[in-house]
């Protein structure tokens, strides 16, 4: 593979598996699920669920691990989130939301065993050969076990290895000095930036564009870097396809 081969390998593979986890993260079953586990705001349980891994922390610390969400409100959803279960159990209560999402919507579906059994043991690789400095959300989801079965396990490498880009790309993003509003205004626009609780008027940093992709390109490099540590060339671009076939085959089955 040529060095542009494994640039596009590594940014399919992250779009891939940023959308695939997306879906589980943002789909009214998984908020009914959260709900169910005694969540009245899904949107706490998440915040509680994804940042659990971090232990007892401040709603600011939390924030601060976050990095492109408005602090405030993500503290309050935090604080709000642990006094349910505490950190350790809202995390230990997402991580089966998404084993259970991934049994239900990629073994459900009928795809193929094979490459979801690849895609875990692809994606393991890189995780374990990967550095932690500076990735906390990372580390802490690297130590969680792993479901048996090949669809959950499947979802929650992916999981894992989301965290493992987004960490990456925060840190490029605050080196930038690129505000996370204008980081959201340049990714997806106005609709995306209120997802995040940023309240209007939003700078929309239209004259950082050329820098914000540069942002993206100094992700893929490192992403190639830790992929070439951990996986050879053709490893590297199965992880892409199978990355690929596994978030089309979620988009098949989810319903919208």
């Amino acid at each position: 593979m040529t060095d542009t081969d494994m640039l596009n390998a590594a940014a399919a593979t992250g779009a891939a598996m940023e959308q695939a986890v997306a879906i589980f993260m943002l789909h009214p079953e998984n908020f009914a699920a959260s709900i169910a586990a005694g969540y009245q705001n899904p949107l706490a349980g998440y915040v509680a669920g994804r940042g659990g891994v971090l232990g007892e922390a401040s709603g600011t610390t939390v924030s601060a691990v976050f990095a492109v969400f408005e602090p405030t409100g993500l503290a309050a959803m935090w604080d709000e989130g642990v006094a349910v279960r505490g950190a350790v159990g809202a995390a230990q209560q997402y991580w089966q939301q998404a084993a259970e999402f991934g049994r239900k919507y990629l073994a459900g579906a009928g795809a193929g065993a094979e490459g979801l059994d690849r895609i875990a043991e692809l994606g393991e690789k890189v995780i374990a050969a990967t550095p932690t400095a500076g990735l906390p959300l990372f580390a802490g989801w690297r130590a969680m076990p792993l479901a048996d079965d090949a669809a959950a396990r499947a979802l929650q490498v992916m999981f894992v290895l989301r965290e493992l880009r987004a960490g990456v790309h925060f840190n490029a993003l605050t080196i930038s000095g690129i505000a996370p509003v204008e980081a959201h205004m340049l990714n997806k626009g106005p609709q995306y930036t209120a997802m995040f609780g940023w309240p209007e008027p939003f700078a929309d940093g239209a004259d950082k564009s050329d820098q914000y992709a540069g942002i993206e390109q100094t992700t893929n490099r490192r992403m190639v870097e830790i992929f070439e540590a951990a996986l050879d060339p053709g490893e590297t671009a199965e992880l892409a396809r199978l990355s690929t076939d596994a978030l089309a085959t979620f988009k098949a089955a989810v319903p919208g």
